[in-house]
């Protein structure tokens, strides 16, 4: 999990500083904000832990309620697969809001997942991901 964050970080860093992930910043990960955040690092960087949470849970369901087995890069895959669906889901909710509305929502899914260069927003009909 610590190279995909890397990775994320090094993809979305726009000149701060990202935290060392520690239990107590997960514990207030509702709570991060940086000062200066033009660019929705915060609000990134909030959406990643608590995601990164959710697919570690995920696993650790699949090994101990079904007892099946689950290799670290399952979980990753799992997280991958978690923000794909967040933000080509984002996107799509927007065609089904008035043409004003549409833009700015747009705008906003754009600069929050849009700045690093694994989201793709004109491949057509949805985003496109490259998480290499």
């Amino acid at each position: 999990m610590g190279d995909h964050y890397e990775n994320m970080e090094k993809t979305h860093n726009q000149g701060l500083d990202w935290p060392t992930i520690s239990l107590g910043l997960i514990r207030g990960s509702a709570a991060i904000t940086f000062n200066g955040d033009y660019n929705s690092d915060s609000e990134r960087l909030r959406i990643l832990i608590s995601m990164t949470i959710w697919a570690i849970w995920k696993s650790r369901n699949k090994n101990t309620i079904n007892n099946q087995d689950v290799v670290p890069n399952e979980t990753i895959e799992t997280l991958k697969e978690m923000i794909s669906n967040l933000v080509r889901n984002s996107w799509i909710a927007t065609k089904f809001m008035e043409p004003k509305r549409k833009t700015i929502r747009q705008r906003k899914v754009r600069s929050l997942w849009g700045d690093g260069s694994f989201v793709d927003f004109d491949a057509n009909p949805y985003p496109t991901f490259n998480f290499s």
